[in-house]
């Protein structure tokens, strides 16, 4: 994840927060994947990289919110996923607004640590309330 000088904070213990607050608004996305029953394509709308912290040991989980197209093949009886880009594949339906594309987050244990204006989107939906932020950068 790049740092740079925009605002970062971190939501002290509010992982299960944050993925209720995701989970919400991402229903849509996750809905439109039964529109594309048939067609063999799959809108995945996050990706994780797992990363070991040289010093500490530690996983530290970095997730990337997008519009990543996952296309399920057969291969000698085997089913194999393929990725397709990020770009609507042709023939399947308008995907709906995705709203969290852009959005990176950095999770250490149950700290989550963001943008300061993904940290507002997600505040507005009500699920973060109660949760420590501190801010970071």
């Amino acid at each position: 994840m790049e740092r740079g000088s925009e605002c970062r904070v971190r939501l002290v213990d509010g992982l299960d927060a944050f993925r209720a607050a995701v989970e919400e608004l991402l229903a849509t996305v996750y809905s439109y994947n039964a529109r594309l029953r048939g067609t063999g394509y799959y809108l995945k709308p996050l990706h994780r990289v797992y990363k070991r912290d040289p010093e500490t040991g530690a996983l530290v989980v970095y997730e990337y919110y997008g519009r990543y197209w996952w296309r399920l093949e057969r291969r000698g009886g085997r089913l194999r996923w393929r990725y397709a880009g990020r770009e609507p594949p042709p023939g399947v339906p308008e995907p709906p607004r995705h709203p969290l594309e852009g959005m990176a987050a950095k999770i250490e244990g149950s700290d989550v640590e963001l943008e300061c204006r993904w940290y507002e989107e997600l505040a507005r939906s009500g699920l973060l309330r109660g949760v420590r932020v501190e801010r970071v950068h």
